[in-house]
C-alpha cells in the first residue's frame, strides 16, 4: 500500500524468504516512488511486488532495477500461473492446467530456463522426450500440455515478463469429440447398451446436453414434463453451465420423455435422475460401460460426448438454424454452433440439390410455356431477306 511522505509517495512491503539450508529471513522494504500520483506509485509498487516474487530481484537490490529484468523461469512461473487459473478460471480447467504442467516440468531442458529463451525447437526436443516414455504420451495428453504451455506462455507476454511468446503448434492426428454418429451405429450401440447407459445415450443424442456437467448430474427439479404448446413433450431446464448462455431450456423427444417416465415411476433417488455412488451422488463416468458397448457391436470407437455433437449436426440436418442450434445448445456465438454444418451428411446434401433441381426445372418450364409478349412500343424485328435487301440497296447507293 502506497503512502504520502513529504511531497511524494512512498510503498512498503514486508516479505519473508527462505534460503537453501532453509533458514527464514524476513524483509521490510520501503521505497520512493519519486511520484506525485498516487495512481503511477501504485504501479511502481505493483512491478516491484512482482519482480520479488517471481524471484527477479533480491529483497535487498535497488528498485527500479539496473539494466533489464531477466525474464522467469518456467518452475518458478507455473506456480504464479496456476494461482491465475484458479482464480480466473474452473476448478476442472485449473486441474487440467495443473496436471498438465506437472508433467512439463519434469524436462529441466524447458523447466530451468528462462521463458525468455525458449522456442519452438526446444519444445519439439519436449515432444520427443514425452514420445520416447511408455505410457501417458497420446496425441490427447501431448496436445493438452501444447495448450497449457501456450496460455502460459502469452500470459507472461500479456504481463510484460517475456518480450514475445513462442509459437507452439499442437500436433496432428488427435481423436477430437466432433465425429457424428450414423442412424445404424446408434441403432447397434442403444441394443447392446446397459439400461442406464442406454437411457443416457439416448437423452444425449436427443437434447444435447453436456454430459459431465448437464446430463450426468441432472436433478428431478429440472425434469419438466407437462406438454405446453412449444415443448408438446415436455423439457428439461438446464439452471447453469459452462456458459453464461448454457441457461435454457431444452425439449425433449417422444423416446426422451418416455424414458423419464419411466426412470420416474422407479423412482430410486431423491434428488438425481442417474444416482450413483460417492459423494456427488450421480454417476461420474460411464467410460468403461461406453467402451464395452463399442466393442461389442465393432464400430468405430468414438467419445460419449460426440452423442451431443451428432444432436447438433442432426438439428442442423433437419434444417434449423444456426442462431436456435446455437440457444439450444448453450453456446454464447452461434458462430460455435456453425461447426455443426460441417458435418452435414452426403444424403442429406444431395436431398437439398434435388430440392435445387426441381426448382429450376418448375420456373424454367413455367417462363417457357408462359406466352410471348409484344409491346406497343417496341418494333418486330425484321426477316432475315429483308435485311438483306435493305442492305444491298444501301450499299449500291453508297458505290
Amino acid at each position: 500500500m502506497v503512502y504520502l511522505h513529504g511531497r511524494v509517495y512512498w510503498y512498503r512491503i514486508r516479505l519473508t524468504r527462505k534460503d537453501a539450508d532453509g533458514n527464514r529471513h524476513e524483509y521490510d522494504i520501503q521505497r520512493s516512488t519519486h511520484s506525485r500520483y498516487k495512481r503511477e506509485a501504485q504501479k511502481v509498487e505493483d512491478a516491484h511486488r512482482t519482480a520479488l516474487n517471481l524471484g527477479q530481484v533480491h529483497p535487498l537490490a535497488p528498485w527500479p532495477p539496473i539494466g533489464p529484468i531477466q525474464a522467469p523461469v518456467l518452475k518458478v512461473f507455473a506456480q504464479r500461473f496456476l494461482e491465475h487459473a484458479r482464480l480466473r478460471t474452473k476448478p476442472g480447467t485449473a486441474t487440467f492446467y495443473e496436471v498438465c504442467l506437472n508433467r512439463v516440468l519434469r524436462f529441466p531442458p524447458l523447466a530451468e530456463i528462462p521463458m525468455s529463451d525458449v522456442t519452438g525447437e526446444l519444445v519439439t526436443k519436449y515432444v520427443r522426450f514425452r514420445q520416447s516414455m511408455p505410457e501417458g504420451n497420446s496425441i490427447a495428453a501431448l496436445n493438452g500440455e501444447m495448450r497449457t504451455l501456450r496460455r502460459a506462455f502469452r500470459l507472461a507476454e500479456e504481463w510484460g515478463l517475456i518480450p514475445r511468446a513462442p509459437v507452439i503448434h499442437e500436433l496432428p492426428g488427435n481423436v477430437t469429440r466432433e465425429r457424428v454418429v450414423t442412424f445404424d451405429e446408434e441403432r447397434k450401440y442403444l441394443g447392446t447398451a446397459s439400461p442406464t447407459l442406454r437411457d443416457l445415450a439416448t437423452l444425449a443424442v436427443d437434447t444435447g446436453l453436456r454430459p459431465n456437467s448437464e446430463l450426468f448430474p441432472l436433478l428431478w427439479s429440472n425434469v419438466h414434463l407437462e406438454t405446453s404448446s412449444e415443448c408438446p413433450h415436455g423439457y428439461i431446464h438446464v439452471p447453469d453451465g459452462k456458459t453464461g448462455a448454457a441457461r435454457r431450456n431444452v425439449p425433449l423427444t417422444d423416446r426422451g420423455k418416455q424414458i423419464l417416465e419411466r426412470r420416474r415411476s422407479a423412482r430410486v433417488a431423491r434428488w438425481h435422475v442417474f444416482p450413483g455412488p460417492g459423494k456427488s451422488g450421480h454417476i461420474m463416468t460411464v467410460q468403461n460401460a461406453h467402451a464395452r458397448a463399442m466393442r461389442r457391436v465393432s464400430i468405430e470407437p468414438f467419445e460419449f460426448y460426440c452423442w451431443r455433437h451428432t444432436c447438433g449436426t442432426r438439428w442442423a440436418e433437419a434444417g434449423l438454424d444456426r442462431y436456435s442450434v446455437a440457444r439450444l445448445m448453450g453456446h454464447s456465438s452461434p458462430r460455435v454452433a456453425e461447426r455443426y454444418y460441417i458435418h452435414v451428411t452426403e444424403p442429406h446434401i444431395a436431398a437439398g440439390w434435388e430440392r435445387v433441381l426441381g426448382y429450376l426445372n418448375q420456373r424454367q418450364t413455367a417462363a417457357a410455356a408462359a406466352p410471348s409478349e409484344n409491346p406497343s412500343n417496341v418494333r418486330p424485328l425484321k426477316k432475315a431477306s429483308t435485311l438483306a435487301s435493305t442492305g444491298a440497296s444501301k450499299a449500291a447507293l453508297n458505290g
